[in-house]
């Protein structure tokens, strides 16, 4: 008798970022249980009316912070229909493990794929567990006597070329990217720095790698079912350990893996050697992501930045611009100690490099549970873990509100730092614009060269796959007119 998990994921459906792309995480949990477990079979949904109307015997729920309370509001809903055991996973029960409210049965802390299958090979044995049976389990936080209780930690996984790649077929519909423009991957778990406003080391543990032939298959794999333009490696730091960057350069090369497409990935600035950047530029990497969050001395360290300067900062950016490379640049402000001086210093680094930023972000500092921040503000009474209202610490300019938000400035005021958000957003806003024209020309001669492809292909092709084709050869002509007279049309206001 098979056994059905129905995977939901609670997202903001305004949120461009949150609906652009697939959620891996649940990709390789269905993966892994459909490997581990012979009774399982699994299903995603975008909404709980799809989840409910699929009947299923588990629900499995993904929470970030920013969305827990959306999610809790999901998991009621289901479980007030079905009657079924609920998991939690995510990133913000991992932080926050006995932050679990009634409707869930268990919480699942870190990484998941293992606690997963034990539970799932529990309820198998099991249908009526409880906490007699939880207590067994590894890695879960869960209701006991009136109060959350939790287990030891989960055994983190030896060989990550174990796992299987993700459930692509299960997490593929209803995102906002087409696969054949973007597809992204993981090629690493963690990080390998402590920096005090993120939260990944708790979740992840220790900073772990594929092996670089197991993301040479995966790439291998992901372009002959895509053949997408871009391969967006989606580690919370790709560039992480110099010595794996040496074998992923002499794999690329003899594989070839890179002729045809383009990568993106996220570096870090007191990594990147002038060779690194050639490396870059050599292998199709024309996308590189930074984290700068400020470029005041003084910041950077209290975000614990380590080994980070601003002289660094702008070695990185020298590097990019000498090797034509496209940067995505992120920024913080609003630290306690940040001063408009400080503040300052970031804007006027991003303005100077404008002609290699392409992508701009800027924002408030987020006290996330997890972090050094976290500890911070919930010493200064900003924050709580008992009736906190999660959505405050989803963040976006445009819906800003001064009374949901718990400011951690303590040398501007709010008008100050009001103004110069708006001052740097409106930089960003340019920036984004003008780096989306830069693009077009190279993405209109890619794809000018990938319709030839396809239409000599066309010719050689009969049936069902010749109407895939000339629908992959419309969309590609399509987005070539569209979205140049989107883009320029909106950078024209500039």
């Amino acid at each position: 008798m098979s056994m059905h998990v129905a995977f939901i994921t609670a997202y903001d459906p305004e949120s461009p970022y949150q609906v652009s792309l697939p959620p891996l995480g649940i990709g390789y949990l269905s993966a892994y249980a459909k490997q581990q477990c012979w009774f399982v079979q699994t299903s995603f949904h975008h909404t709980v009316e799809e989840l409910i109307a699929a009947k299923p015997d588990i629900i499995a729920v993904s929470a970030t912070t920013e969305n827990f309370s959306h999610a809790t509001a999901l998991a009621r809903a289901a479980k007030e229909s079905l009657g079924v055991p609920v998991i939690l996973g995510g990133m913000h029960i991992t932080s926050l493990p006995t932050n679990l409210p009634d409707v869930y049965d268990l919480g699942v802390i870190g990484e998941g794929e293992q606690t997963l299958v034990d539970i799932l090979n529990m309820y198998n044995d099991c249908p009526k567990a409880g906490p007699a049976e939880f207590r067994k389990l590894k890695g879960v936080s869960y209701h006991e006597d009136g109060r959350v209780a939790m287990t030891p930690s989960q055994d983190l996984i030896k060989v990550m070329d174990d796992l299987p790649y993700p459930d692509r077929d299960l997490i593929d519909h209803g995102w906002k990217v087409p696969s054949w423009e973007t597809v992204h991957l993981v090629s690493s778990r963690g990080c390998p720095y402590k920096c005090s406003f993120c939260s990944s080391g708790l979740h992840w543990k220790r900073f772990r790698f594929f092996s670089p032939e197991y993301v040479a298959r995966e790439i291998e794999y992901l372009r002959e079912r895509y053949n997408p333009e871009t391969l967006y490696f989606f580690d919370d730091l790709f560039v992480g350990h110099v010595g794996r960057w040496r074998e992923v350069v002499k794999l690329f090369r003899e594989r070839k893996i890179h002729e045809g497409v383009r990568f993106r990935a996220y570096a870090r600035v007191d990594l990147i050697t002038e060779q690194m950047a050639e490396e870059f530029a050599e292998l199709n990497f024309k996308y590189i992501d930074f984290g700068f969050e400020s470029n005041s001395e003084k910041i950077l360290k209290f975000l614990t930045k380590t080994r980070v300067t601003p002289e660094i900062n702008q070695r990185a950016m020298d590097y990019m611009a000498k090797n034509n490379l496209s940067v995505g640049a992120n920024f913080i402000i609003g630290s306690p100690p940040e001063t408009i001086e400080d503040m300052q210093e970031s804007f006027d680094f991003a303005n100077h490099n404008r002609n290699t930023i392409d992508r701009c972000s800027v924002g408030p500092l987020q006290p996330l549970p997890g972090t050094g921040v976290w500890n911070y503000a919930k010493l200064a009474g900003l924050v709580n873990e008992e009736d906190f209202e999660w959505a405050r610490l989803g963040v976006s300019y445009d819906t800003f509100k001064w009374d949901r938000f718990p400011f951690m400035g303590e040398k501007v005021t709010r008008e100050q730092f009001w103004d110069f958000w708006t001052k740097f957003h409106n930089l960003a806003k340019e920036i984004n614009y003008v780096g989306q024209i830069r693009g077009i020309a190279h993405q209109r001669d890619m794809r000018a060269l990938r319709v030839q492809e396809l239409e000599r292909e066309l010719q050689s092709l009969k049936g069902s796959r010749v109407i895939r084709l000339a629908e992959k050869i419309r969309n590609l002509r399509q987005s070539i007119s569209g979205n140049s007279k989107d883009v320029v049309g909106k950078a024209a206001s500039f």
